[in-house]
């Protein structure tokens, strides 16, 4: 039985920032606890976070009604500031990677893909592919039954990192 082959989601936005700048904004905590949270109103904390390949990270993300989010991200390959690859989890306080509690069929692996291309020196762009990895074929049907709303997830942090960069 082979791979199945699942078409990723992408997400393409433009910044008006320099390239590294960018790429620091999605690899340092300094930035990161400023905006990698799906609305304002939101905290997010990174707890620990070794941002290289190999690495992990684990962040708290408190909603407006005071609801904690815990994710844990394993970090594939960071070339600055060209390309980001991580796969990140649902978690506990621990880094104890729990199931979606929204979705029980959706993917185990959840890989993210970011590449950074510079446009001129104070504009990049961020092509964000979003694929589950090795899926079973409930987690594909999960996959692609919420596939319309793959956007707001991401999207709407995009639009966070958009006004953190626009007050810099």
């Amino acid at each position: 039985m082979g791979e199945i082959k699942v078409e990723p989601s992408v997400i393409t936005r433009e910044f008006d920032a320099p390239r590294q700048l960018v790429f620091d904004a999605w690899t340092q905590v300094k930035h990161l606890n400023n905006w990698m949270f799906p609305m304002p109103g939101c905290t997010c904390e990174y707890v620990n976070a070794e941002i290289k390949d190999g690495g992990t990270s684990l962040h708290k993300i408190t909603m407006q009604n005071g609801h904690e989010m815990w994710l844990f991200t394993q970090y594939e390959e960071v070339n600055s500031p060209e390309k980001l690859v991580f796969l990140q989890y649902m978690s506990n306080e621990n880094g104890d990677i729990l199931p979606s509690p929204h979705m029980p069929n959706w993917p185990k692996h959840m890989l993210a893909t970011l590449l950074f291309e510079e446009i001129s020196e104070n504009k990049t762009k961020i092509t964000f592919y979003w694929e589950p990895r090795n899926p079973t074929p409930e987690e594909v049907e999960a996959f692609e039954s919420t596939r319309a709303d793959h956007g707001k997830g991401w999207g709407a942090g995009m639009e966070q990192l958009h006004n953190y960069l626009s007050s810099l």
